[in-house]
């Protein structure tokens, strides 16, 4: 079946619920796409402290939840089908689902991220057998037990802090000689006694039986390889964008991450993108919000003829 439209979104993270808002309180005839949950990284996170207007422990499945009576009390539905494949010509912005054919004058990415993996020997043998990429999502499994985050940032850190709260034992493993995480988080690690920082430090192999049960780590300074025994692996090495479906059709940077102006409109005039798909100084949930407002209102104007390239 074709489906003729004026707007797509595809996400329905925060920033492509953002964009949503906009779209129906703009009177735009438009759709959004997301064949998983509404939320995306919202449903991994345990708290929330840094959105302005919202209670500092705000959980945030408990934010995915608002976001999704958000959508209820505006008549917007959910279109639960995966786009697989995206082209365009003469502008006109062509995706595939499994069900049907949409035609579309403009569309928002807003596909957000997913986390990065080491690709050491083991990792897939053991994803899900004491290899987790969520300390949220599975940090309950390790009460009482030892385990290891690997990563240097705020979001390695935070998942160490977290973890220190049901484990016995927690080893931070950083590949060099000094976190980057921000200075009040790092203060809130040091204080921890049963949180170890291992230093210039790189897991090599992840090992064991039918479940976890040994990292090799060796220093990236002496090359010594030592055995660590433990029960858990958390990795937060980062995040790599869900950019694969616009294939080379917009201009992206070298890690994957969407290019867009001001206004998110990329270097292919239909299309904006928001959200950590999209290359951007600051990843945070608000930035998300006000990027899919921003992106929305540009198309807005693109489509009544209102727009001024930036």
């Amino acid at each position: 079946m074709e489906i003729k439209i004026e707007l797509v979104i595809i996400g329905a993270g925060i920033g492509g619920v953002s964009a949503a808002v906009y779209a129906k309180r703009s009177g735009l005839d438009f759709i959004i796409f997301e064949p998983n949950a509404v939320g995306g990284q919202l449903l991994l996170m345990e708290n929330i402290d840094n959105y302005v207007g919202l209670p500092l422990g705000t959980k945030g499945t408990d934010l995915a939840e608002t976001l999704t009576n958000t959508l209820k009390d505006l008549d917007i539905n959910i279109i639960k089908e995966e786009v697989i494949d995206f082209s365009i010509e003469n502008n006109i912005v062509q995706l595939k689902t499994n069900n049907n054919l949409y035609i579309a004058k403009s569309i928002i990415i807003a596909t957000g991220a997913s986390f990065k993996k080491l690709n050491v020997k083991g990792e897939e043998v053991f994803s899900g057998k004491g290899v987790s990429y969520c300390a949220v999502c599975d940090g309950f499994f390790f009460r009482g037990k030892k385990v290891a985050v690997v990563g240097g940032g705020n979001t390695a850190v935070e998942e160490a802090l977290y973890l220190s709260e049901i484990a016995d034992k927690v080893i931070l493993i950083h590949r060099r000689d000094e976190l980057r995480a921000l200075d009040y988080l790092k203060s809130e690690l040091f204080e921890k006694s049963n949180i170890e920082v291992m230093f210039n430090s790189n897991i090599s192999e992840i090992k064991g039986n039918d479940l976890l049960e040994e990292l090799i780590v060796q220093n990236s300074l002496t090359g010594e390889a030592q055995s660590v025994q433990l029960q858990g692996l958390f990795i937060a090495v980062g995040i790599e964008p869900n950019t694969k479906i616009v294939k080379d059709i917009v201009n992206k940077d070298e890690g994957g991450f969407i290019i867009t102006d001001e206004q998110m409109r990329t270097n292919i005039k239909t299309i904006w993108a928001c959200g950590d798909c999209r290359k951007r100084p600051l990843k945070q949930l608000i930035t998300a919000a006000s990027e899919g407002a921003t992106a929305t209102i540009g198309v807005y104007k693109y489509l009544k003829g209102h727009y001024i390239s930036s």
